[in-house]
Order: C-alpha cells, then structure tokens, then sequence
C-alpha cells in the first residue's frame, strides 16, 4: 500500500529539462537528505560515480534522513511522461510525511510545477502544506486491521518491523495514534543501532535434503532475533517455511578479547525452540510483533543454555 504524488519535469527553451543528477535530487530541500538505497561503506560503491548518475538511471531511490524519518520515501523519474514521482508507503510516520511533503513542494518549486496525486488530487506549492497526512496515515493503520489480521511485514530504512492486530489496535486507541505509532516505528529502527541482527543460514541434508535453519549467538554481543524464527523475505529465494524442517541456534563463547574474532569457540548447538524457552525473559524484550532483542550474555549464561 502507498500513495505517489507526482511533479512535471521543468520545460526548457526546447522539450523538457533533463532529468536531475542524483546530487541534485539530494540537495532539492535545502538540506542534506540521505539516501538508502546503497550501502556506501561498500567496497564497490563508488560515491562520485552514483552522485553524478541520473535520478532516471534508477527504478527509484529511497531517501530520507538518518535518525528521524523510519521509511523515508521513493524518488523516481519516468521518462516517458517526462515527470517525477515521490512515494509514501503506507502507513509511514508523521516523520517520513513532514519530509517528503517539504521535499515535494520544494521539488515542485525547482520545477515550476503544480503536484498531483494518483487519486486525481491537485496541489499548489503552498496547498500542498496543508496535505492531511495524519488521515492518511490513520487510515493506513484501520486499513492494514481490516486486511491483515494474521500480522505483516513493512519495510524500514534499517530494519523490517512486523505488526500485529494488537499492536495495531493499540496505536488506535492511544491518546494520540499518530505519535504513538510514529515513535515505535522510529525506535526500531533506531534505537538498536547497537544490537546486531543474527543472519539466517541454511543447510541441507546430504542424504535426506532436509533443510536445517540456523542462527548464532555469540557471547557479550546484543542481538536481534525472531521469537520464532521463520524464513526472511530476503531469503524467500534461497528456501521457504514448508522446506525448513527445524531450526537451531549456534552459540559461541569468547576466552579473550571480545572484539577478537579469533578469540571465539563454538559453545553448542540447540533447537531454536528450546533457546527460547530457557532464555530468561528478563535477557530479552519485543522489539515488534515478532523480533525481540537478546541483552549481552556472559560465558556462564551461554553455556548453562546448553545444559539438559
């Protein structure tokens, strides 16, 4: 679910304008926006090459600004219709929406435009100020009760959050909806910046083909895992649920520097289900519907884990 607005390319003495370069996209508000689309701390990423490229080189680009916006929006240039679009998804946070409204009415701005909307909605660059963003979102959060009961998955600029109908039904009924759903948004995906999120990893039985999932857990280290662990979007292409057959979680214990990966040793092996049941609830808390953070354990908790 989501919302685009969409803003005509600027006319110049012959057709239009070409389409802008992605450093020109970053500067349209007045103020550094941040993109995260690409990981920049990447070896390959070479940040002169993609400031230079075309907004119209890329399906989109999501953009935001680290720290307070949580789902950011989607800039995108379509050639054919020579115009620019901006996508909210939905719901996003009042964060996310000042952001984008102020980005799309300096947008609008730049290219000497008016805005519309793919609900046929028409916009000035002041109008657009008064854009009810908090129906939106309101009605984003009723809509997404309505059609997912069972729970789903939304995209953050950090980290997926899974919501439920209790969560849902809870933002409804705060004092303020819009803040509250707004907040926890924000707080997963940002207030775990120091915890590190456990990658799932797959094997496969020679003989029989069963597929085993695994994860690791390593001593002294905060850690973001599913309450009950199931495949990742990420990983829908490598397995699914029905393939998996049953889930583990490797635990490792260090003797020396802790910042020393060298200095680590495999613990044990459990089921998944079991590390839950013997982790003490005071050594974790929900982050979501379905992912809690793991506190720091010493090399005793670890491997009285692993004790019958």
């Amino acid at each position: 679910m989501s919302i685009s607005f969409y803003i005509k390319n600027k006319k110049g003495l012959i057709g239009y304008e070409k389409p802008m370069k992605v450093w020109q996209c970053l500067e349209v508000p007045g103020y550094d926006v941040d993109q995260f689309s690409f990981d920049e701390d990447a070896e390959d990423f070479n940040e002169k090459k993609f400031l230079k490229s075309s907004i119209a080189d890329y399906d989109s680009l999501s953009l935001g600004r680290y720290l307070i916006t949580s789902r950011g929006f989607e800039l995108s240039f379509d050639k054919e219709l020579n115009q620019y679009s901006v996508r909210l998804a939905t719901p996003s946070t009042k964060e996310d929406w000042g952001r984008a409204l102020y980005y799309i009415e300096k947008l609008a701005e730049k290219m000497d435009s008016d805005i519309t909307n793919e609900r046929g909605e028409h916009f000035t660059v002041e109008s657009i100020r008064k854009y009810d963003c908090e129906e939106d979102i309101l009605s984003g959060l009723r809509l997404c009760l309505e059609r997912y009961n069972d729970g789903f998955i939304t995209f953050g600029h950090i980290r997926e959050v899974a919501l439920n109908k209790e969560l849902i039904e809870g933002f409804l009924a705060s004092e303020k909806p819009v803040k509250a759903f707004s907040k926890f948004y924000r707080d997963v995906q940002w207030k775990y910046l120091d915890a590190c999120p456990a990658e799932q990893r797959f094997f496969g039985h020679k003989e029989t083909g069963e597929v085993k999932g695994v994860y690791a857990l390593y001593q002294n280290e905060k850690t973001i895992l599913p309450f009950k662990p199931f495949v990742e979007l990420k990983n829908i292409e490598v397995t699914t649920n029905e393939e998996v057959k049953f889930w583990e979680i490797a635990l490792f214990f260090s003797d020396g520097d802790p910042d020393d990966s060298d200095s680590y040793s495999f613990a044990g092996e459990m089921k998944y289900s079991d590390f839950i049941e013997k982790l003490p609830k005071e050594k974790y808390k929900f982050i979501d519907a379905l992912y809690i953070v793991v506190k720091k354990l010493k090399k005793r908790e670890i491997l009285a884990l692993l004790k019958e």
